[in-house]
């Protein structure tokens, strides 16, 4: 009667639902900014799961995002079902004065501080179904700036990622008015946004 319950409760006689159906999970992680066009591009492609989507089919996706458009602030992405938001979020840490910055925080973000950028980084959990990390990586990478790219600063980018056809620009430029009119606290440093880019298919 209880044979199927006591099978399952030993340790190594249930197979995990994230084993039975291929699901697990990785961090991507880089310390350059996307390009917004090309990242644009491929949150498009995890949607309709095009190549190399097809094989490795994210159900899930939640992170930080630098854009090289705005470097001031970092994008909230979040990524389930047909959707997907890429919302501005707080000034990034490097953007604050450290003496407003709250007593213990530089000590704690120590690990994460990398000159001359500070704390700006991507950081994104991807939740999926048979992923191939190195193909998810891969493209992913892809929309990074290169090494010559990263010397050429934070105006020419701005000016680049316009150019190409920024698909996040204009929303974000108006959010920042918006927050400056309103008094926020991300106005105060310049890139205070309340936008949300959502997809559908």
């Amino acid at each position: 009667k209880h044979d199927g319950w006591l099978k399952e409760a030993r340790i190594g006689q249930h197979t995990p639902e994230t084993l039975e159906y291929g699901i697990s999970s990785f961090t991507y992680r880089a310390r350059k900014p996307f390009w917004p066009h090309k990242l644009n591009s491929v949150f498009e492609e995890m949607l309709n799961q095009a190549p190399p989507f097809d094989n490795s089919i994210v159900l899930r996706s939640k992170g930080i995002v630098w854009l090289a458009s705005f470097t001031g602030i970092q994008g909230e992405f979040s990524l389930a079902g047909n959707h997907f938001n890429l919302v501005p979020g707080n000034p990034w840490w490097a953007e604050i004065d450290k003496e407003d910055w709250p007593k213990g925080l530089e000590d704690a973000i120590a690990p994460l501080w990398r000159e001359p950028h500070g704390d700006r980084q991507q950081e994104i959990v991807i939740i999926g179904q048979k992923l191939d990390r190195g193909a998810v990586t891969k493209v992913l990478d892809e929309c990074l700036l290169t090494e010559e790219e990263m010397h050429l600063g934070e105006e020419a980018w701005n000016h680049m990622s316009v150019d190409a056809g920024d698909p996040f620009y204009e929303a974000w430029y108006n959010a920042i008015d918006s927050a400056a009119g309103a008094g926020g606290n991300g106005a105060e440093h310049g890139h205070g946004h309340d936008h949300h880019h959502l997809m559908d298919n």
